[in-house]
């Protein structure tokens, strides 16, 4: 027996509320294989195109020095002006 016959004769045993639930799950896999199919075609046409690659993009600060290093664990005020020592 091919697998369709077998699966014919599995749903002549079946309930009408569960083939309904089959059928639904069916025609839910055609539909995704089918779109898989369209997104595997578009990613293969994709590749294969001879497009030119994007430039990429232009950063400014790339290659120049900082203007000013603040450092992050330095006193924000100096010491001499701390009201605390005084």
């Amino acid at each position: 027996m091919t697998l369709k016959e077998l699966l014919i004769q599995e749903l002549d045993n079946v309930s009408e509320p569960l083939i309904v639930e089959v059928l639904d799950f069916l025609r839910f896999l055609k539909a995704k294989q089918s779109e898989d199919s369209q997104i595997l075609a578009a990613a293969r046409a994709s590749l294969t195109s001879t497009s030119q690659p994007e430039p990429l993009p232009h950063y400014s600060l790339r290659g120049k020095q900082p203007y000013r290093y603040d450092d992050p664990f330095a006193p924000a005020v100096p010491i001499e002006d701390w009201e605390v020592l005084q």
